[in-house]
């Protein structure tokens, strides 16, 4: 045999052991998410079908706030509508649950996902008490404020009400590299927010337009939900992140106090004698993430109607 031959053997064996190896690892990763799964079903926190009723249903938001969880896989966690409305659905449907915990640690993220969650949460007919870990900022600040009650911590960071869109211009970078975008459009602004050239002043004065809509939007749900004069909501809606303190003397909180405490708060909204019993679940793993993740990937290859516009965050 020839060494081309020997060579192109080794090629194909070191393939097929590259393929054999990731299918393995690819299986046991999956394996292990169902372990985990039927672990955190079954063990860790009580089971969401006791028949007690003094439960009380904890849902964990950490992260960004967004429209499809596979927005950044090596972002951290997201929190999408469909995820935080399963679990508050859940929560309603389980007869042994009396309240329901929100424990926060979030920046904000997409305005539309931060208000459809919102919206959703004013409907739940259950008390709902927001713990607030390091911090509940613009979108999740947005969130919260249709509980029942906020409690934060005293060096945590509440508030940041205000709307962001950035576009960048890589017009100069893309010139420096040798790239030239060709654009072929049907409609006006179709192409507005692309990259390779700055925005006209007409297109600018649009986006404005719209930040600032969705910014009253901000203000008056604050002000409706925390009854707060909206004046004042206005003159606190600078974007700025208040401190736990700061935010309990302006209203945007209830009380300071730690995950225990809202805990007991939430008990006693709910009407639990007693020791209460946490049950809920958990976002999603890094391991459901990369599944999802992939596939989505290869799904966006079949099908691809991407607007090129940046659409506004509450963060």
């Amino acid at each position: 045999m020839s060494n081309s031959r020997k060579s192109a053997g080794k090629i194909v064996g070191f393939t097929i052991l590259g393929l054999f190896v990731f299918f393995i690892i690819s299986g046991g990763c999956f394996f292990l998410g169902l372990v985990t799964s039927s672990i955190g079903a079954l063990g860790g926190k009580p089971s969401a079908f006791s028949s007690t009723g003094n439960a009380i249903f904890e849902i964990r938001l950490e992260g960004t706030i967004s429209a499809s969880s596979t927005a950044g896989l090596l972002g951290g966690a997201a929190i999408t509508p469909e995820y935080v409305i399963g679990q508050l659905i859940e929560a309603e449907k389980n007869a042994s649950v009396r309240a329901i915990l929100l424990r926060i640690n979030s920046g904000g993220g997409s305005a539309a996902a931060s208000q459809e969650i919102f919206e959703e949460l004013k409907k739940v007919e259950k008390p709902v008490v927001i713990s607030v870990s390091d911090i509940c900022a613009s979108g999740a600040y947005y969130i919260a404020v249709a509980a029942d009650k906020i409690v934060a911590n005293r060096s945590s960071s509440v508030g940041s009400i205000g709307v962001i869109m950035q576009i960048p211009n890589l017009e100069e970078l893309y010139k420096k590299v040798g790239i030239e975008y060709t654009t072929i459009k049907q409609g006006k602004y179709k192409d507005v927010g692309s990259s390779d050239r700055p925005l006209t002043t007409e297109e600018e004065q649009l986006l404005r337009d719209q930040t600032f809509k969705i910014y009253e939007q901000f203000i008056k749900d604050v002000s409706d939900c925390r009854k707060i004069p909206i004046q004042k909501v206005r003159e606190i809606a600078t974007g700025w992140v208040y401190l736990g303190t700061e935010a309990l003397d302006l209203g945007l909180i209830d009380s300071i106090g730690t995950y225990k405490d809202a805990e007991k708060l939430a008990a006693q909204l709910g009407g639990i004698k007693g020791e209460p019993i946490i049950i809920g679940s958990q976002q999603n793993t890094l391991i459901d993430k990369l599944l999802s993740y992939y596939f989505s990937q290869a799904l966006n290859k079949i099908i691809n109607f991407k607007a090129v516009q940046q659409y506004p965050e509450i963060n």
